[in-house]
C-alpha cells in the first residue's frame, strides 16, 4: 500500500510523456472535429434560439392584431345590433301608428253606418207607424169621418211625428 502513495519517477515521466503525446495526438486528429462538432452544435442552438424568440415575437404580433380585430368585430357587432334593436323600435311604433289610424278609421266608418242605419230605421219606423196608425185611424174613422177629414187627420199626425222626430233626432 505504500507503493501506491510513493512516486516513482519513472512512472511519473512516462506518465507525462504519454500524455503529452496523446495530446499532440489528438490535437492533430480528434480536438480539431471536435471543436468544430461543439461550435456547430452552439450555432445550431443559437440559431434555434433565435428562431424561436422571432417566432415567438411573430405570435405575439398574430396575437395582437387578432385582439385588435376582435375588438372591432365586437365594436361593429354591438353596434350593428344598436343599429338593428332602432330599426326595429321605428317599425314597431310605424306598425303601431298604422294599426291606430285603421283602428280610427274602421271606428268612425262603423260609426257612419250605424247613423245610417239608424236614420234608415227611424224613416222604416216611421213610416211604418204612420201607416199602422192610418190603418188604425182608417178603420176607425171610416165609420164617421169621410175622405177629406181622414187625409188631413194624417197630414196632421205625421207633421207631428216630424216635429218629434227631429227633437229626438239621434
Amino acid at each position: 500500500m505504500e507503493a501506491l502513495i510513493k512516486p516513482e519517477f519513472g512512472l511519473m515521466f512516462w506518465t507525462i510523456a504519454i500524455f503529452i503525446m496523446l495530446v499532440v495526438l489528438l490535437s492533430k486528429t480528434a480536438w480539431k472535429p471536435l471543436i468544430k462538432a461543439v461550435e456547430e452544435r452552439e450555432r445550431a442552438l443559437r440559431h434555434d434560439k433565435e428562431a424561436a424568440e422571432k417566432a415567438r415575437a411573430d405570435a405575439e404580433k398574430i396575437k395582437a392584431e387578432l385582439d385588435l380585430r376582435l375588438s372591432a368585430l365586437k365594436t361593429e357587432i354591438e353596434a350593428r345590433l344598436a343599429e338593428s334593436r332602432e330599426e326595429v323600435a321605428r317599425e314597431r311604433d310605424r306598425i303601431i301608428e298604422y294599426a291606430m289610424k285603421n283602428a280610427a278609421a274602421l271606428q268612425e266608418t262603423a260609426r257612419n253606418e250605424l247613423e245610417t242605419q239608424k236614420s234608415e230605421l227611424a224613416r222604416e219606423l216611421k213610416n211604418s207607424v204612420a201607416e199602422l196608425a192610418l190603418m188604425a185611424a182608417e178603420k176607425v174613422l171610416l165609420k164617421h169621418i169621410d175622405q177629406k177629414t181622414n187625409k188631413e187627420l194624417v197630414n196632421q199626425f205625421l207633421k207631428e211625428l216630424e216635429a218629434k222626430d227631429t227633437k229626438y233626432k239621434l
